[in-house]
């Protein structure tokens, strides 16, 4: 089945949003803002949802990422 991209958004451990993009082709780059501040090193929470077309479901997938520099 295809699967449509819709929306993935990370946050940081105190559970504050510092990326969202409903782009598939940008990504998070460990940085936070419209300045680019770097994150520091650490566990972040990925939320990504995700559209099956054929079927009109809506599925989430939560989980950590370790930023490591």
């Amino acid at each position: 089945e295809l699967i449509q991209y819709l929306f993935i958004e990370i946050y940081n451990r105190w559970g504050e949003l510092i990326f969202e993009s409903k782009n598939p082709a940008i990504g998070w780059d460990g940085t936070f803002g419209p300045d680019g501040i770097q994150c520091q090193n650490g566990s972040y929470i990925y939320k990504i949802t995700i559209k099956v077309p054929s079927r009109d479901e809506r599925k989430v997938f939560e989980g950590h990422v370790n930023l490591i520099r």
